[in-house]
C-alpha cells in the first residue's frame, strides 16, 4: 500500500547529516525531533489500520469497499515521549476502532506499567505524579495513581494464594496495628505477618493477613493457610514471637515440633514496666544475659547471677523473666551469624517503620484494598531486595 507522503519518516541518514551540521541544536532538541518521530509512526499505523478495515486505498473505488473514510480527530496519549497530539483516523458508519490506540485510553501502557513500579518503589500516590513529571511533559494526579495501583489488588489476591516450597528453616511472627478508615470512622486493624529464612539462606517476607484482633483463633486461621498452601514445617527449627499466649497455642497446634523462641525486646518492654526509674541498671543487666553470652550455658549463668542480684529488690522483674528464660535462649541452637536476627521480631517491627512513613500524612488507610496494596508494595521490594543477597 502507498504510504501518506506527508507522514514519511526521515532514514537514519538524516540524523547523521543533522547531528554533523549543527551537533548543538541536535542535542537542545533532540527530545523534541524523537517526539515528533514517534507521533508520526503512530498516526501512520493508524491509517494502515483504516485502510485495511475499508479493503481499499484512498480515492480507489471497489466493490471490495466496507465504508467510507471521514476525516480524523485530535486525541491526547501520554507516553514515554510525553503527550503526543493524535490525529484518529474514523469512518462514516462510526464502525471502524484502532487497536493501536484502544478506545477510552489516555496512557501508553508502558506509562501505567512506570506508575505503577514507582508506587511499589514506596512513593505516595501525591508524590508519584512528581516524581513522573519531568519525564512524562504533563503531571500525574494522586487520583490516576490510585486508579493505576488498583490494578495490583490482583497481583495482591495471587500472592496471598501463591504456594510454598516447605523449605523454611526459621519463621518470625509479629502483628502491628495500622489504621483503615471504614465507614466513615477510622478503626485499628491489626496486620499478622511472617517473615522466614529457608535452608539456602534466602530471606523472605512470607505474607500478611488484617484481621479485627490478634488472638488464637485468627492466629490459627493465618498459619494453618500457610500449611494449607505447602508450608507444612518439615524442615523448620525454630519460630520467634512475642508472648502472646494466642499465637503460642496455634503454634503447637500447627507447627508443634518446631522451638519456640521467645522475643527478647517485648521481654525487656515487660520487665521495664515491672521496674522503678532507679532500677534501670537491672534492665541492662538483663540484656548482657544475651548480649555477652558465647552459648545457652554461658547465658544461663549469666541469667542466674542476675537473679540472686535482683530476687529481693525487683521480684516481679526477676520473676517475669524467670519462667520464660529457656524459651528465650532457643535462639543459641542456630548458626552464630543468625542469633541477632532470630532473637527478637525487629525485623517485622522495622518492616512497619516504613509502612508508616507511607500513611504519614494520610494518618490512615482509606479502604482496606488500599492497606492491601501499600502492605505488598512494601513486602515485595523487600522481597526483591533480599533476593539476591541471601544471607
Amino acid at each position: 500500500m502507498r504510504a501518506n507522503s506527508a507522514l514519511v519518516i526521515e532514514p537514519a541518514e538524516s540524523w547523521k547529516r543533522l547531528q554533523a551540521a549543527n551537533p548543538e541544536f541536535f542535542y537542545e532538541n533532540l527530545d523534541e525531533y524523537l517526539q515528533e518521530q514517534y507521533r508520526a509512526i503512530i498516526n501512520q499505523l493508524m491509517l494502515h489500520e483504516r485502510q485495511e478495515f475499508l479493503r481499499c486505498h484512498p480515492y480507489q473505488r471497489r466493490e471490495e469497499r466496507l465504508d467510507q473514510a471521514n476525516g480524523f480527530y485530535k486525541r491526547h496519549l501520554t507516553t514515554r515521549c510525553g503527550c503526543l497530539e493524535l490525529s484518529v483516523p474514523r469512518t462514516r458508519s462510526g464502525l471502524f476502532r484502532s487497536q493501536v490506540i484502544r478506545r477510552y485510553k489516555r496512557r501508553d501502557p508502558a506509562v501505567d506499567e512506570a506508575i505503577k513500579n514507582v508506587f511499589l518503589r514506596g512513593v505516595s500516590t501525591r508524590q508519584a505524579g512528581a516524581v513522573l513529571a519531568s519525564l512524562l511533559d504533563e503531571a500525574v494526579s494522586a487520583a490516576t495513581v490510585s486508579q493505576v495501583a488498583q490494578v495490583l489488588d490482583e497481583v495482591v489476591e495471587r500472592f496471598h494464594r501463591r504456594p510454598f516450597q516447605d523449605d523454611y528453616k526459621f519463621i518470625t511472627l509479629d502483628a502491628v496495628s495500622v489504621r483503615i478508615r471504614l465507614v466513615g470512622a477510622v478503626r485499628r486493624r491489626m496486620v499478622l505477618c511472617a517473615y522466614g529464612i529457608t535452608t539456602k539462606g534466602k530471606r523472605e517476607l512470607i505474607d500478611f493477613m488484617i484481621t479485627k484482633a490478634e488472638g488464637e483463633e485468627t492466629w490459627k486461621g493465618f498459619l494453618l493457610n500457610l500449611q494449607w498452601r505447602g508450608l507444612k514445617g518439615q524442615a523448620l527449627r525454630m519460630v520467634t514471637s512475642d508472648g502472646g499466649a494466642g499465637l503460642a497455642n496455634a503454634l503447637a497446634l500447627v507447627w508443634p515440633r518446631a522451638d519456640h523462641q521467645r522475643c527478647w525486646v517485648h521481654k525487656l518492654r515487660n520487665l521495664s514496666n515491672k521496674l522503678k526509674a532507679s532500677q534501670q541498671a537491672c534492665l541492662v543487666e538483663a540484656r548482657e544475659i544475651y548480649q555477652l553470652s558465647r552459648n545457652e550455658r554461658e547465658a544461663i549463668g549469666r541469667f542466674r547471677l542476675w537473679r540472686s542480684k535482683w530476687r529481693s529488690q525487683a521480684p516481679q522483674a526477676v520473676a517475669c523473666l524467670e519462667k520464660d528464660i529457656e524459651a528465650l535462649l532457643h535462639f543459641f541452637k542456630a548458626p552464630e551469624k543468625l542469633w541477632k536476627r532470630l532473637r527478637s521480631t525487629n525485623v517485622i517491627e522495622r518492616l512497619f517503620v516504613e509502612v508508616r512513613r507511607r500513611i504519614r500524612t494520610m494518618c490512615a488507610f482509606t479502604t482496606q484494598q488500599s492497606c492491601e496494596r501499600i502492605l505488598y508494595s512494601v513486602f515485595n521490594h523487600m522481597n526483591t531486595y533480599w533476593e539476591k543477597r541471601p544471607l
